[in-house]
This record gives C-alpha cells, sequence and structure tokens, in this order.
C-alpha cells in the first residue's frame, strides 16, 4: 500500500514537471493567460490572438523618407498640418511584413486584421498552430485578442416621438426645432449664424452600426460622399440585415446628434462635414465586443484622412473566464483599445470618447476605456438644465489626471428615429453616448475656422473656453463647452500657426535626473517654458517670459525637488499656447 502511494505521489510529480517544462516553453513567446488557457486544451479549439512581430523586415526605416509609398494623400496632408514636431512619420505607419503575414497564413491560420500600429495581427488558431508560431523567429509575442462585454450605457429609450410639420420655435437665425435645447446648452446657433458649419472636416464614426441611413436628416452627408466599413461582418454594410451580426439603432442616434440636418426638427453643430462611418461592435449579447475591431477601424480612419474620430463606447468588462479591467487599469496605458486611441492622437487625429455611465464613487475613478487615455477628449454629460447627470463617470484616472475633460447635453437630446425606414423624432433617454458626438461635432467647428490647429490645441481651446475652465475637477472637469467661444478662440490664434513654433519631445524621455528640452522659433518671440503635474498644477518654469530670436533652441533641466511621476510641458510663445507634451521622471 505504501508502494502504491509512493508511485502515485512519484506519477503526479512527474506531470506536473511535464506540465510545468511545457508551460514554461509557452512562457517564452505565450502570454501568461494564453499559456494557462491552451496547455489543458482541445487540439482543434480554436483561439482569438494577437501575434506580434519582432519588426517590420528589412530596411523598413528606409521607406520612412518616401512617405507616399504607404499612406494616403489624405492622410499626409493631416499630418503635415496637424503634427507640429519634427516626426510626422515613424515605424508604427510602416505596413506590417507581407511576408510575415503570408507565412502565418498558409500556415492554415486564419486573419481576421492586420495592425500596423501594433505590428501585429489578430487571428484564430488553434494549439498546435500556436505551437508551430512560437518556433517562427519573427514572431515576438503571442497574447489574447480581448473580449469586452458592452457596457450599456443607456438604453437610449424612446420616450417622445415626434413625426408632425416642422415649427419655428428658434431665436435663432436657423430653425432648430426641438433641437434647439441641446445646441443651446454647448451655445452652437451664434457659430451657424456666422457661417461656421463643419465645411470640409472629415469625420469618423464608430459605433455598433447606422440602422436608418436613409433617414432624411442624413441627405447632407449623403450628398458629400459617405465610406462605409463594417468590422464585425467584414464588409461594407454597416446597416442591419437578415443574418447580420449586431444591431445599429445606437448609431443611427449618435451619427445624427454630430451631422442631422433637417431644419424645423434637428439641426447638429457639423451638419456640414464629410463622414465615415465604422461599425466596430457586435451587440449580439453572445459575441461580446473584440478590441481588434476598434484598433482596425482607428487605423482604417487614419488612412483615409479622418480629422476627427466620434466613439460613443465604453469598456471595462471582459468576457468570462478573464478578469476584467479594474479603477486601478485606467491609467492611460494598459488597455489596448486607450493606447490605440492615444496612436490614433499622435497621428494628428482628434479622438472624442464617451467616459462611460457608472456614476461618481468617492474613492476611485469610474471610467471605461478609452476614457483614461491623456490624449483623447473624455465628455461627460449634463442635464437640459446644465446640472451634471449623476450616471456620468467620474476620474481621476489612476495615474491621478482629472477626467472627463468636458461636458455637454446627454439627457432627452433629440434624435432621429432609428430603424430602418422610420421618418420623425426621438428624446433618447440618457448616456455619456450622446454627450460625446455633440463635443466631436463642435471640434469641427473649430477646426473648420482653423484648420491648422493640432489634436492638443483643439483639446486645450475646449477647455479654456469651458465654464469650469478656472477650477477644473473630476466631476465634470473643465465644464460643459462653449462652441462659441471655443471657435472665436480658435479664429484669434490663426496667425500663430501652424510653423512659426514647434514644441520637440524631450530626451531622454524618461529621464533621470536631467534631460534635453527643445524647441523651434521660425519668428522671434517671448517664450515660456513651463511644466504641470498630472492634475495641471504648475510645478516649474524652464523658461519665464524670455526673448528669443529665431532659430533651434535646446535647454537642459533637472529639478531635484520633483519627485517621481508624469509631468506635462507647455511651450507658450507671446501669451499664446503652442504646444504641450508628456514627460515622465524616474528616479
Amino acid at each position: 500500500m505504501k508502494l502504491s502511494k509512493k508511485i502515485f505521489i512519484h506519477s503526479v510529480l512527474l506531470i506536473a514537471v511535464v506540465l510545468l517544462s511545457s508551460f514554461d516553453n509557452y512562457n517564452s513567446k505565450l502570454s501568461s493567460r494564453l499559456s494557462q488557457k491552451i496547455i489543458f486544451q482541445n487540439t482543434n479549439e480554436k483561439n482569438l490572438i494577437w501575434i506580434y512581430f519582432r519588426d517590420k523586415g528589412p530596411e523598413y526605416d528606409k521607406k520612412l523618407t518616401d512617405p507616399k509609398s504607404f499612406l494616403t494623400e489624405e492622410s499626409i496632408q493631416r499630418r503635415l498640418k496637424r503634427i507640429k514636431g519634427d516626426i510626422k512619420f515613424d515605424e508604427r505607419d510602416i505596413p506590417v511584413n507581407k511576408n510575415y503575414v503570408n507565412e502565418i497564413r498558409s500556415s492554415g491560420i486564419q486573419i481576421r486584421h492586420v495592425s500596423k500600429w501594433f505590428n501585429a495581427v489578430s487571428c484564430y488558431a488553434d494549439k498546435m498552430q500556436i505551437d508551430n508560431m512560437t518556433d517562427r523567429e519573427f514572431v515576438k509575442k503571442i497574447d489574447i485578442v480581448q473580449r469586452y462585454h458592452k457596457d450599456n450605457e443607456s438604453a437610449n429609450i424612446f420616450t417622445e416621438d415626434y413625426s408632425g410639420n416642422p415649427g419655428n420655435n428658434s431665436p435663432a437665425t436657423m430653425n432648430y426645432g426641438q433641437s434647439l435645447n441641446q445646441a443651446n446648452v454647448i451655445n452652437v446657433p451664434p457659430v451657424h449664424d456666422e457661417g461656421v458649419n463643419g465645411d470640409g472636416i472629415l469625420i469618423a464614426a464608430f459605433d455598433a452600426g447606422f440602422d436608418n441611413l436613409g433617414h432624411s436628416c442624413f441627405n447632407n452627408i449623403w450628398s458629400k460622399g459617405l465610406r462605409t466599413y463594417d468590422f464585425v461582418n467584414g464588409d461594407t454594410i454597416v446597416s442591419d440585415g437578415t443574418g447580420r451580426m449586431g444591431q445599429g439603432w445606437h448609431g443611427t442616434l449618435t451619427l445624427s446628434l454630430i451631422c442631422g440636418y433637417d431644419p424645423g426638427f434637428l439641426v447638429s453643430p457639423a451638419y456640414n462635414s464629410r463622414f465615415i462611418l465604422a461599425k466596430t461592435e457586435n451587440t449580439n449579447s453572445e459575441t461580446p465586443l473584440e478590441e481588434d475591431n476598434w484598433i482596425a477601424a482607428a487605423e482604417w480612419a487614419d488612412s483615409l484622412g479622418a480629422e476627427i474620430i466620434s466613439s460613443s463606447l465604453g469598456y471595462l468588462l471582459f468576457d468570462p473566464p478573464y478578469p476584467s479591467y479594474t479603477w486601478e487599469s485606467m491609467d492611460g496605458n494598459t488597455p489596448m483599445i486607450t493606447r490605440a486611441a492615444d496612436i490614433a492622437v499622435g497621428k494628428g487625429i482628434i479622438v472624442v470618447v464617451s467616459s462611460g455611465n457608472d456614476g461618481s464613487n468617492l474613492s476611485h475613478n469610474t471610467l471605461n476605456a478609452p476614457a483614461d487615455g491623456d490624449s483623447v477628449i473624455t465628455v461627460g454629460a449634463v442635464k437640459f438644465n446644465r446640472v451634471r447627470a449623476s450616471y456620468s463617470s467620474v476620474g481621476p484616472t489612476a495615474d491621478g489626471r482629472i477626467k472627463p475633460d468636458v461636458m455637454a447635453m446627454g439627457s432627452n437630446n433629440y434624435t432621429a428615429r432609428s430603424g430602418a425606414g422610420s421618418t420623425g423624432y426621438s428624446n433618447s433617454l440618457f448616456g455619456t453616448s450622446l454627450a460625446c458626438p455633440m463635443v466631436a461635432a463642435v471640434c469641427a467647428l473649430i477646426l473648420s475656422a482653423n484648420p491648422d490647429l493640432s489634436p492638443v490645441e483643439v483639446k486645450e481651446i475646449l477647455k479654456s473656453t469651458a465654464d469650469n475652465s478656472s477650477s477644473p475637477n473630476n466631476l465634470i472637469g473643465w465644464g460643459i463647452v462653449d462652441a462659441f467661444s471655443a471657435v472665436h478662440k480658435a479664429q484669434n490664434e490663426k496667425a500663430l500657426y501652424p510653423d512659426d513654433y514647434t514644441l520637440f519631445q524631450n530626451y531622454p524621455n524618461p529621464f533621470n535626473p536631467s534631460t534635453t528640452m527643445g524647441f523651434k522659433l521660425n519668428e522671434s518671440g517671448t517664450v515660456s517654458l513651463v511644466i504641470y503635474d498630472v492634475l495641471g498644477k504648475e510645478v516649474d518654469r524652464v523658461v519665464d517670459n524670455k526673448f528669443y530670436e529665431r532659430g533651434n533652441i535646446r535647454l537642459n533641466y533637472s529639478n531635484p525637488g520633483l519627485s517621481s511621476g508624469v509631468y506635462f510641458y507647455s511651450l507658450i510663445v507671446n501669451e499664446k499656447l503652442v504646444d504641450s507634451k508628456k514627460m515622465m521622471l524616474v528616479y
């Protein structure tokens, strides 16, 4: 009996050693969560995974000298106009090496999306195929594609239906009908009275599809040409249909708040802009959103020259059995979707997202990714009376930054009626998803008033002209957007931009104990270089109102009084903000 027990224990230990040895082999390239999933998995079971590559192939750096070989003219022109630094094209713009992709495809693995930003492909592979990929020299890492449960912010329940005759209840020049209140909250009518309406600006709207694009309020965007793609079903049809995954009612509502134009009923801020529409989310309960859809849509929007992304989608919970993000994950760097959103901003795209509908918590943030991004414009919701809606998610981010950035109306907004073939209009119940598109539309007004502004400049203009700019906090950020003041500030700064002054990224970054900071002046001016902490509090000045002649200026900076952490530094020339960048001090 004792011998049998020893044999049994020895067998168990032997099996454990074999399994641990196998686990260690996987761990060299596989993430721990993928390793744990497949070690006891059936041979034919498929996994949705990311395969990351080590590089972009031989001599990829030479391609950077010819951006026209890998970017569209629209994307190039946006970067030249909106990116203020010297580096307008980088390694992320280079396409993924075709040989790597072909080798994966020839192995029988089904590829979903190819991401040049992350130098990876998302694909379906079984245990044997994954094991085979770990032996490839060009493979750097293999991980799971996260599957999110949608935060059903609001049901956007219809409370009223309007399909009667137009009514002229607007004191403004245009007849806003029942949409006047939401326009007034963010002070849009006087902007329209001056002829600013988003003309020429290309906006990308990401949502769960758009089920009623035949509605009369969308006639304007059809007349200007409309590009669409469904990243869930893999075609260009973003409306609903038999056998198609997902439902598009939510996208119809949010899109109509950006560009709806039907005088007497609905006039939205950016009614004269151009649009591309991406279906990124599958609303079917058994198939949550997968992060690669959103990332693929962002890269697609970049390639088409989109200047603004409006995304009324927020994510926090993963598909079981994987542990979900927590409030501590909302640090601007952990969620892959957040990183993608920040990359898009770095490419010169303004990214506007909803904060989420999880209300406030006295001990921590209630944000949903990608609202935690440091470069995105995060939007919370107020009611028609300009009071914060109790459901609107709050900051700070896990690394201490104030969120949301700004607010707009998100309760009982007047929208186009959803449902293919439907006419008329409805008041939707609530959701920060309704506030987000209105702020994205105001960004289009700002750009149409001053096309040379960078995403950072647009964000700063929005914040500095909002109604709580003097005392920002984590309940309402910098406050309710004021479109009229923002547009006028953009117009007043037109003479300064785009090429008179440039702020460079510090190097090294992160740094300890010193770093080099620099800027370029094409015209002489009085310069301040100011450092802020993550709460926006000024902590130091590298330069304080010093006059410089034109040229490149480099300055060495160190401050032993600063603690480790993230800081922002801003270049101010002739009392006008030029640009801001992030740096990190690490002891």
